[in-house]
């Protein structure tokens, strides 16, 4: 079969799996109304596309640039008509239109799998308009303030900032600082979005699992005051620490693999074994609370967003000193100085010496061994400082089971640690 007749009838298959999803969104909004640009028509504009591409590319250069501002114009068009009439706009048509014709461009150029990805992600993207628009709702004007804010500031300072060494022990270097923070409020972002999306109202165990990616620290200190709101709920409230602390080990995990593969195959055996007695207890709470609904009546609200440039800023600078304090401790304590290093910055964040221990053992300055047992070692007093959260503000039902369950972790990161 030529390749002209097989990409033509590529396109003509994409464009017109494109124009059923249109043809579905329109009857499906306007029951009684003629689709105006459904299969048949998405169809055609990608085989033109094709044919506007295979005469650019063999005959005559330039056919396919003037194709498409002739689609534009076609396309404009008909869109002022559209808005005059019936004062919809309609833009997304416009623009799928504009871009099948793209595609069938794509497709006699040889990128065949590249438009067909391309073309199934259009139309899930279209699909998702209901569950997109539903999803907006849950932001307030401040998230979407803070996301761009923090989206155009990284946009700028990454790129611009100077990627060498500076200060004692060439601790500060200021793009790896800054990408640190970027990797960090993208992952709690994600956390965030996450908690918005499914935490609400799907149970303050949901919400404690969901908030282990966002924060495991404010989601201690939520399920804490909501336990010592509602003594009843403590046992739920204990599994939602107990899986955020859970999930903050997967956290982790991600974050050092993202700078240090090496370290995170080092230590992922050993988290996972941090994370059995938490998993144990998970499965057994489970069980004794299934079929029981519990909303997450202020939890949810708890977990902040945390692409602030404030909150940013903060991170930056206790990265910054945590890279520099184990830097100094290994340089005058040998080993046993970063062991105590670790412990101490375990309690006051677990991402920044996580990052730091990941940065040091990419660029030589640790051991991959020393480096995983720091990292442990910052596990367990993460672990401690959790509980001692949960001891201190939660309610007596609430707190033996979070004692035990990270007690046990804890033990198990010194086990680890001490079998490294």
């Amino acid at each position: 079969m030529p390749e002209l007749l097989k990409a033509l009838l590529v396109s003509a298959s994409l464009g017109a799996l494109v124009g059923l999803e249109r043809q579905w969104s329109g009857q499906r909004s306007h029951p009684k109304a003629e689709t105006v640009a459904g299969a048949r028509t998405f169809a055609l504009w990608a085989v033109l596309g094709t044919l506007c591409a295979w005469i650019d590319r063999g005959h005559q250069p330039g056919i396919f640039l003037a194709g498409f501002v002739g689609m534009v114009l076609l396309v404009s068009l008909f869109l002022f008509r559209r808005a005059v009439r019936d004062r919809d706009i309609g833009l997304t048509t416009g623009a799928v239109s504009l871009a099948t014709y793209l595609l069938g461009g794509l497709i006699s150029y040889g990128e065949v799998k590249t438009s067909v990805v391309v073309a199934v992600s259009l139309v899930v993207l279209l699909a998702s308009k209901d569950w997109l628009h539903k999803m907006s709702r849950k932001f307030t004007s401040t998230d979407v303030y803070q996301a761009l804010q923090f989206a155009a500031v990284t946009g700028i300072v990454l790129p611009l900032v100077p990627d060498h060494p500076y200060g004692p022990y060439g601790a500060f270097n200021p793009f790896n600082i800054w990408m640190m923070v970027v990797l960090v409020s993208g992952l709690g972002f994600a956390g965030y979005v996450a908690v918005r999306i499914f935490g609400e109202n799907r149970g303050l165990a949901m919400t404690g699992l969901l908030g282990g990616l966002a924060s495991s620290t404010a989601t201690t200190l939520a399920m804490s005051r909501e336990s010592r709101d509602k003594p009843e709920l403590g046992r739920v409230c204990a599994l939602a620490v107990i899986l955020a602390c859970t999930v903050m080990l997967g956290r982790v995990a991600f974050l050092v693999g993202a700078v240090s593969p090496a370290l995170l195959a080092a230590t992922s055996p050993w988290l996972a074994f941090m994370a059995a007695p938490a998993i144990v207890f998970a499965a057994w709470s489970w069980r004794h609370f299934s079929g029981e609904s519990i909303p997450a009546s202020t939890s949810a609200a708890e977990v902040h967003n945390p692409l602030n440039l404030r909150v940013a800023i903060q991170f930056a600078i206790l990265y910054a000193l945590i890279v520099l304090l184990v830097r100094w401790a290994q340089d005058v304590f040998g080993g046993a100085g970063l062991y105590v290093a670790s412990f101490l910055s375990g309690l006051t964040d677990l991402d920044a010496i996580s990052l730091s221990l990941a940065q040091l053992q990419k660029t030589g300055h640790v051991v991959t061994d020393v480096g995983a047992r720091a990292l442990l070692i910052a596990a367990i007093a993460n672990a401690l400082l959790k509980a001692g959260m949960a001891v201190a503000l939660g309610s007596a039902s609430m707190r033996r089971p979070v004692m035990l369950v990270l007690g046990a972790t804890a033990v198990c990161a010194g086990l680890a640690a001490w079998l490294i």
